[in-house]
């Protein structure tokens, strides 16, 4: 959802001519501007997208890169709790937590380079344009799109954070389980010497 988030809103905020190249079906998308007013708004609806286009690159490569690895963690943690070990659960909670903290920071990124790139003239000049023709939704507001990405992405953060929690839980449930093991077979071993106490040997059994 993050990655659809802010996809879209590059897309949305792009304005009528961007990425479309020239032609009619450009002219047909401009019914309100025409002559040196139209070419105006070619300009800066490209100067805009320009600015924007590392919000777009950096929210895909961050958001296929940590999704990327989050399967594979996934993947290769699916497994019965006595068939995982110690080692790979310290792993899996400090990933999650770097996860976590790298997505929060990349939040506040994405929100302030929006805001910075909406506080430009050139975003100014492309409002008072399109708010002239009646067209207010081109504005320099923070998008809903933009509001969107970031919301699922803390979404995303409480979820790696509960993450940590349950790696921490299944850490201590596998240290305690294999210790409990780790006696019963050390109490074994004493009964095959003949160590061991019938009153012990049935309260195993049990």
């Amino acid at each position: 959802m993050v990655l659809m988030c802010v996809i879209s809103s590059y897309f949305v905020l792009a304005g009528f001519s961007a990425g479309l190249g020239s032609g009619g079906w450009v002219n047909s998308y401009y019914p309100p501007f025409e002559g040196k007013e139209l070419e105006q708004v070619r300009q800066l609806d490209q100067q805009f997208t320009v600015l924007r286009s590392p919000l777009v690159y950096g929210g895909l490569a961050v958001a296929l890169g940590v999704g990327v690895l989050t399967l594979g963690v996934l993947v290769r943690g699916a497994k019965s709790l006595p068939r995982l070990t110690e080692k790979w659960l310290v792993t899996e909670a400090v990933f999650s937590l770097l996860a976590g903290a790298g997505y929060l920071a990349a939040i506040g990124i994405y929100l302030h380079t929006a805001l910075r790139i909406n506080a430009t003239e050139t975003c100014r000049t492309r409002e008072r344009l399109y708010a002239r023709r009646g067209l207010t939704w081109m504005n320099c507001q923070l998008s809903g799109t933009d509001g969107a990405a970031a919301a699922f992405a803390c979404l995303l953060v409480l979820m790696y954070g509960a993450s940590v929690v349950l790696a921490v839980r299944s850490y201590r449930e596998l240290r305690s389980y294999r210790e409990q093991r780790a006696y019963r077979d050390h109490q074994k071993n004493r009964g095959t010497f003949g160590e061991r106490s019938p009153e012990y040997l049935w309260s195993g059994t049990l």
